[in-house]
């Protein structure tokens, strides 16, 4: 566990475990939290007390495990009310949920994070080719279908940033050239839908749409990241359920699209 050099001990081993809490799908121990920490159980305990007392983490079920409590969800809606991420994953859930397990494939939720893509959300899927999507995980905005539209619908000035700061290869197929890059933005600004082939993760594709608040700005965008091999009729269906999924969670935040004003 590194700690700045003129940090709190104490702060820095709360905030580490609360990233264990968060990363923990279905909970987390006790026992788990001292051995993944290495910090005296001890520790943990009193740590554990002082945040579920303030409701941020809470007991699954009222079991042995912990997870992130109610209190979370209070500060996150005060980070920005015109762009409330613990509302449109609340509208997003059953959406995302219902289309995975009809088309047997997992979609991700993304918020653009500076030059980043973050997952805030995941809906699994149990076809046994889904592909397992990391909350939290993050990606440079140019390599993959939900950062390229978010830089598609960025305006001119936050490109030529983005682009003057390099566009690293994750794989061959990577758009590394800016003028390239612009000509695919503008491509699927007109489409109003992206797409990944290979260029984050050889072997596998994506779709992504956006997502748009009331004042129509892209806040988030649906994807479907898939195994490349799928055939032109299964990449269709993916494509029409991701568009489908982003309009309806578009519609239950009020969200405008651009080009409907």
């Amino acid at each position: 566990m590194i700690e700045p050099k003129h940090g709190s001990p104490v702060v820095e081993k709360t905030a580490h475990l609360l990233e264990a809490v968060a990363d923990a799908r279905t909970g987390i121990s006790l026992g788990a939290l001292v051995d993944q920490l290495g910090v005296p159980r001890s520790t943990v305990y009193r740590i554990l007390n002082s945040l579920t007392a303030h409701g941020l983490v809470a007991r699954v079920n009222g079991g042995a495990s912990y997870e992130l409590g109610p209190k979370f969800v209070q500060l996150a809606r005060r980070i920005s009310p015109g762009a409330d991420r613990v509302t449109l994953i609340e509208a997003a859930r059953p959406i995302l949920a219902a289309a995975a397990d009809r088309i047997y494939e997992s979609f991700r939720l993304a918020a653009p994070e500076g030059n980043e893509m973050m997952t805030i959300f995941a809906a699994s899927s149990p076809g046994d080719y889904a592909l397992f999507i990391k909350v939290g995980g993050r990606s440079r905005k140019h390599v993959g279908a939900a950062g390229k539209l978010a830089l598609a619908y960025s305006d001119y000035n936050e490109i030529e940033v983005y682009c003057a700061g390099g566009l690293e290869a994750r794989t061959p197929y990577t758009i590394t050239d800016p003028e390239t890059l612009k000509e695919a933005l503008a491509e699927i600004r007109r489409s109003g839908s992206a797409e990944d082939n290979q260029e984050s993760n050889l072997g596998l594709r994506a779709f992504a749409a956006p997502i748009f608040d009331s004042a129509s700005r892209l806040v988030a965008t649906v994807s479907v990241p898939f195994i490349g091999e799928a055939t032109p009729e299964r990449a269709r269906s993916i494509k029409r359920e991701v568009l489908d999924a982003a309009t309806m969670v578009m519609k239950a935040i009020n969200g405008i699209h651009p080009m409907s004003k």
